[in-house]
Parts: C-alpha cells; structure tokens; sequence
C-alpha cells in the first residue's frame, strides 16, 4: 500500500488515526502493530512503532481505562501514577545500587510509553502500614511495584485487593504477588560455559550462603547444574560463606578464602558479592595475572567480565506487566503467582581473558 504523509489532524496528543494517515493504513492496523499483534507483519509493525515514537505518541490511561470497562462491562479506576515503593533505612541507598537503578529506569521508561508516570514513595520507618497504604489510596494509585529491600517491610493488615502488584526478585517474600526477576541459574551456567570457551578448567564459585538461600537457590542450583553438565578437570566445591563477614570481617574473609583457594587451586573464580576482588587484592592475588575472575552482575560487581543481568529489560517487564494488571482490573494476591524470568547475556573483559592453549610441537 502506497504510503501518504498527511500532517497530524489534530492539536494535541497524538492519536491512532494520525499515525494510520502518515502510513496510509487502518488505526485497527496501528492499534495491533503497537500491541505487537502476530497478525501484522514484523516489517510492517516496527514501521508503525518507529514512527509512533518519532510522533511523540503515548497512550491515554483514561482512554485505555474506558475500553478495558467497555470490555469487561465493569468499572476500572483510571490511573495516571505507578508507586514504587521504598521502605529502606536509607532510602537513598537503593538506587546506589545500578542494577536496582537500571530496574527504576526501565520502569520509568515503559510508565511513560504506556502514558503512566512513575513516582517513587518513600515509606518512612515511622510510618505505620496502614497510613502507608492510606497515602497510596488518596493519590488514586493501584498500581504498586516493590523493588528489592535488605530487610523484609512488615505490611501489617495492608489490603492488597486494592492493588494490582509486581515484585522484583525474591528478596522481598510478601506478598505473594507476581515477579519479575533474572534467570539466576541460567545466567550462572551460561558464565560456566563462557568461562570453559575462554579456556579454563578449574572453574569455582564465590557465593555467601544466605544471599543464595534468600534469593531462592539459583547461583548455587546454576552452579552443580553446570558441574553435572561440562565435562571439568576438576569439580571445585563452592566457597561459601556468610554476607555479614565478607562484608564486615575483612581478615575472616580474607582467611577463610585463602584456605578454600589454596586447597584447590581455580584458574578462574565466578562471583556473586561485591567484596570478592577486593579480598583477592587483600591476599595479594592479582585479577586476572593469579586467576581470573567474572561478576554475576557487571553492573555492581567491580570486574569487567561476566553476565549482564539485562536490568533494564527487567523493569520494562515488569511495567507491562503491571499495567495489563491494572488494564484487567487484576487486583490482590494471585490464586496463581507467575513468576518471570528476564534471561541476561554475557559480556568480556581483562578480568577474564581468552587463554592461551597450549599447542604441541611437530
């Protein structure tokens, strides 16, 4: 179909129809191909998204709101705010953290293609749940997102069946709402897979015990499910430790780390915390001269090498996922919590170069 370019006919926000006239299609053409309907084709439905971005199009919450009651023959609040909600000590320190930063990001970005603005609510220590959750009623919010905390938030008798709610990850245990998290065990076997291709053999795994426990058991599930796999020289038991001495018993990390290296020797060591380069550095073992190393986040772990955790894909999901909630009128604990995983990929750097093979002379 021969396209036309024919100005916006209206002032204002941007409409279905105004996209549908610059391509010379139907508005129910534009309407699917925004939704990225398999009955448009790829071709034509990254055309009509790429204008729609270049046309400055959002979408109208009400208007989306008014179909969804029309549909459903019911009424659905009409919304125009997301609460990401912040109950952390130091509520500043949580997006210190850029893998938590990129998932407010992400969010942020797909809030707004979605015509909704995302607000971050501080809940204060001194705030009771239930004047929490009287704050988010006043301000018409129903859609909720709770991103990773350190401590879990008591809810006390919050009424969740007044929101519609995404957790991110699984350091926050309530409510039983759908996740959005990483692939932790398909991340940590695709680094063993990467890290074997780079040319190592003798491949082992930093990880404190309770951050694994509390995060479900993916690293160290990854981990044995890439031992029983690939076909290593040596299977390294996991160093594992607990978060509170790696991050605050410097010499008993220092120590215990020692012991677990000098015992068996890896050639490269994959990791989860944070604080592990800077224990090798303690000990004197130069990254990647004495071993190499790789990061289960590139983001907030200090090594170039390892897995990109795909954090902004992450909130985006979680946005989309979130609004069709919302869009369904989907509200309180789920009879079947989903929980969805965002596959990361992997990225190289210096702390884990490609290793020279040895070749035999003729």
């Amino acid at each position: 179909m021969k396209e036309t370019h024919l100005p916006v006919s209206v002032v204002g926000r941007v409409t279905l129809r105004d996209i549908a006239a610059r391509l010379g299609v139907s508005h129910v053409t534009v309407s699917l191909a925004l939704r990225n309907h398999s009955d448009i084709s790829r071709a034509r439905r990254e055309e009509v998204q790429a204008l729609a971005k270049e046309m400055g199009y959002r979408p109208d919450p009400a208007l989306s709101s008014l179909m969804v009651y029309r549909r459903e023959r019911r009424a659905v609040p009409i919304q125009s705010s997301i609460a990401w909600v912040n109950h952390w000590t130091h509520p500043k320190d949580l997006r210190k953290h850029r893998e938590f930063d990129a998932y407010w990001r992400g969010a942020s970005e797909a809030a707004e293609h979605f015509g909704y603005h995302l607000d971050e609510l501080i809940w204060p220590e001194d705030c009771s749940p239930a004047r929490f959750e009287k704050i988010l009623l006043t301000r018409n919010i129903r859609g909720i997102l709770i991103p990773p905390h350190q401590t879990q938030p008591d809810w006390g008798s919050f009424h969740w069946e007044y929101f519609s709610v995404i957790r991110f990850g699984l350091s926050v245990r309530s409510p039983d709402s759908h996740v959005v998290t990483a692939d932790q065990m398909r991340m940590v076997i695709l680094a063993m897979h990467k890290i074997r291709e780079h040319g190592y053999e003798r491949i082992g795994i930093v990880v404190p015990r309770d951050f694994d426990i509390r995060l479900g058991g993916g690293f160290l599930g990854g981990y044995y499910a890439s031992l029983h796999m690939m076909n290593l020289k040596g299977k390294i038991p996991p160093l594992m430790t607990e978060s509170t001495v790696t991050e605050e018993l410097p010499t008993r990390a220092a120590k215990e780390f020692k012991t677990w290296f000098d015992k068996h020797r890896p050639d490269a060591i994959l990791t989860t915390s944070m604080f592990t380069p800077g224990i090798a550095a303690r000990l004197k073992l130069a990254i990647p001269g004495d071993v190499a190393m790789a990061g289960t986040s590139v983001s907030d772990i200090p090594l170039t090498a390892g897995i990109n955790q795909n954090s902004l894909e992450i909130g985006r999901v979680a946005v989309e996922t979130l609004v069709s909630l919302i869009n369904n009128n989907d509200l309180g604990r789920p009879a079947a919590p989903r929980r969805i995983l965002v596959e990361g990929f992997w990225q190289d750097g210096d702390s884990l170069p490609l290793r020279r093979r040895e070749t035999s002379k003729t």
